[in-house]
């Protein structure tokens, strides 16, 4: 049976998959979206070209009795938005998964090559990339997590950063972060004619 996941990009992580499954059933593949690695602002001459967004996979596992194997099968969920008006339709990016938990033969990284192209007057794309296998432990099959992501240079993250985790704390290496600070007082008590007391007014110095 085959399912989808959707990763919210607002929380930290998503750890898929969680649908409606009888309660004590376990899910197989295991995959974490990270929130850093989902997102991507490509920069062509100093300027946002394109948005790229890993936002979920369809994924299952099964048997591979030709190499008896436990394999899990993924297929990305992208969506490739243009952030200005320019004649470049061609997108070209990389996403992967990696494991960094379990038995030697298992772990690792690899990374898969994916380019696309927006039709003429297309602002946003949603499509599929192509589905890639994942060898699983039998054994564990139920809690290997394998991480899936957007794959980003130091420059394209730190970037990638400033964008979207500001709220986070994030700063650029040589700006000075200096708290915002208002200094407020509270206006003298003031009084309806009914006797009740004013909400004092908040004002700035």
């Amino acid at each position: 049976m085959q399912k989808i996941c959707y990763a919210f990009l607002m929380l930290l992580m998503m750890a898929a998959c969680t649908t409606s499954a009888p309660k004590g059933y376990k899910q197989c593949p295991l995959v974490t979206i990270k929130r850093e690695d989902a997102r991507l602002i490509q920069i062509v001459n100093y300027q946002d070209n394109f948005e790229i967004e890993l936002v979920g996979f369809e994924g299952f596992c099964y048997y591979d009795t030709r190499v008896n194997q436990e394999k899990a099968k993924i297929t990305p969920l992208f969506v490739v938005s243009k952030l200005r008006n320019t004649d470049e339709s061609d997108v070209q990016f990389s996403w992967f998964t990696n494991t960094i938990k379990g038995p030697p033969a298992f772990l690792g990284k690899k990374t898969y090559f994916v380019e696309t192209t927006l039709k003429k007057g297309e602002k946003r794309k949603e499509f599929k990339g192509k589905e890639v296998e994942v060898k699983i432990p039998v054994d564990m099959m139920y809690e290997f997590e394998i991480f899936a992501g957007l794959e980003l240079s130091p420059k394209e993250k730190k970037y990638n950063q400033r964008l979207f985790d500001v709220d986070l704390g994030y700063y650029d290496d040589n700006s000075s972060l200096e708290p915002y600070h208002v200094d407020v007082r509270e206006s003298p008590a003031q009084y309806y004619e009914d006797g009740s007391m004013a909400e004092p007014e908040n004002l700035r110095k």
